[in-house]
């Protein structure tokens, strides 16, 4: 059975039961009639007559990804969208405080349960609190590891367009990745692309889309490489962000004339003795609570140096091409033309910290406190996030330092709990190491900076990862010139 196999064993019903209203309005006498028709059969309910969810059996699924083993076990946690009609609903039409963070349908107040219910009839609703959609959307998560994948797909697709949340953004489109390389339906990714026309919705791991273009042997289009642009290293983005038509076709161009082809495939500018010697990184997939061991190791395929420079150089021809056309349309009198300077000088709008998303990480980095290894990556969320607020104060950078050496200092503890689960070692790249080192250095600090890459060095160096060792003695090198300086 491949990774995403079928996880229920069948059981014996239990007695049917009704829904209970313990406030002011009515409900249908058959609840699931008032869901919205797309996701009438994509619920779980787990009492009465209408039940359709059996207590899964503990076990571990795997497949193989072009020699990269993913693997997902599935623990025998009750799964946290499921519907039990006997619960009291109450339907107010006061204010009612939001769910919490990893919310669980049984665990809502009648009242919450009540405006749940109200958003099954209408889950296209963007108004609505992320947590309700969580709730569903793990539902259908679960429904992604059945044979009604693809319409589960479909809605979650559906609901992407309408829900910007940045963490569901990121969950879903990487479940869905992931879920067409299992299932290896290149169409399916297509479709999804297709889907991708809000700026919200680009929100999900390069490297796992990467992977999937590799693994199902798709091309990699100007968008694609337009899209990715900052992995490559590429921070020359104006005229990405301001004729983006314009870049595209430039782009198109530079591909056509150097390969013959408006796109480009993987494997021929990543041999297949390179990709498997690729780093590792650890990525979460799912947000279903009830699911265990929700991270994939992922080929990093943008460590690829070669790789790298190719994307960096296509970018680059694209920037200068625009930019001529850009000149001459200016020396024409071309009133179209748009001054990239100008635009560029416009006021940005101000860093306002979110408290509410700090809220939600740290809840999350609680929640994972069980696991080391889960926790690790809760870790990895609160450094990138202190580390945007950098420049607003001082206090949010030594946050960010705080988790980055916390997080260093329970790495002997997550190779123990991973050896443990998975009888091998944890060879994921670790961002807390070159993120102290940036900061350290930028403050000047390079005795700070030189300790984290030995640690760093004698970290990678026994798990064989060499391109790291590498990088972090060259780094090395380079601040102890500048400290002897």
């Amino acid at each position: 059975m491949g990774i995403l196999g079928k996880l229920f064993g069948r059981q014996e019903d239990t007695p049917k039961t009704g829904l209970s209203v313990t406030a002011n309005g009515m409900v249908s006498a058959s609840p699931i009639m008032s869901v919205h028709p797309d996701f009438k059969d994509y619920i779980w309910i787990g009492d009465g007559k209408y039940r359709n969810y059996y207590p899964a059996q503990k076990g571990v699924n795997s497949t193989s990804v072009h020699g990269f083993k993913i693997t997902v076990s599935f623990g025998i946690d009750e799964e946290p969208s499921l519907i039990y009609l006997g619960l009291p609903v109450a339907f107010d039409t006061r204010p009612v405080e939001r769910p919490p963070y990893y919310p669980v349908y049984k665990n809502l107040t009648p009242e919450q349960k009540g405006v749940y219910w109200k958003f099954l009839s209408n889950p296209y609703d963007s108004t609505v609190d992320v947590g309700y959609v969580f709730i569903l959307y793990y539902g259908l998560e679960r429904f992604l590891l059945t044979d009604k994948y693809e319409r589960a797909m479909e809605l979650i697709i559906a609901l992407r367009d309408v829900h910007a949340n940045k963490s569901f953004q990121h969950y879903t489109a990487n479940a869905i990745i992931l879920s067409c390389i299992h299932y290896q339906r290149p169409d399916l990714v297509m479709r999804f692309m297709n889907s991708l026309d809000k700026d919200h919705e680009n929100e999900f791991s390069n490297d796992l889309y990467l992977l999937c273009k590799h693994e199902l042997n798709l091309p990699l289009s100007a968008n694609d490489i337009m899209r990715m642009a900052k992995s490559f290293d590429f921070k020359k983005n104006t005229y990405i962000k301001q004729t983006p038509e314009q870049f595209t076709i430039a782009l198109t161009t530079v591909l056509k004339e150097k390969y013959g082809s408006e796109t480009i495939l993987l494997n021929h500018l990543i041999s297949d003795q390179e990709f498997g010697s690729l780093p590792q990184s650890q990525l979460q997939v799912f947000a279903n609570v009830s699911i265990q061991n929700k991270a994939v190791s992922v080929p990093v395929m943008t460590s690829s140096k070669e790789f790298k420079r190719t994307m960096y150089e296509l970018l680059d021809a694209a920037h200068e091409a625009v930019k001529a056309q850009m000149a001459d349309m200016r020396k024409s009198g071309n009133c179209t033309a748009v001054s990239a300077k100008q635009t560029s000088n416009k006021e940005k709008k101000p860093l306002v910290f979110d408290a509410d998303k700090e809220a939600e990480l740290i809840q999350n980095y609680k929640c994972k406190k069980q696991n080391s290894l889960d926790q690790h990556f809760a870790s990895i969320d609160l450094q990138n996030f202190y580390y945007g607020y950098r420049n607003l104060s001082v206090e949010y950078l030594e946050k960010c330092i705080d988790y980055c050496l916390d997080d260093i200092s329970r790495l002997p503890e997550i190779q123990a709990i991973y050896r443990k689960t998975n009888a091998e070692v944890f060879n994921g790249r670790i961002p807390a190491f070159e993120r102290l080192a940036i900061i350290y250095e930028k403050q000047k600090n390079y005795i700070k900076a030189i300790e984290i890459c030995d640690k760093a060095i004698q970290y990678y160096g026994p798990l064989g990862m060499k391109e790291n060792v590498e990088d972090f003695s060259k780094r090395k090198q380079k601040l102890t010139e500048k400290n002897n300086k």
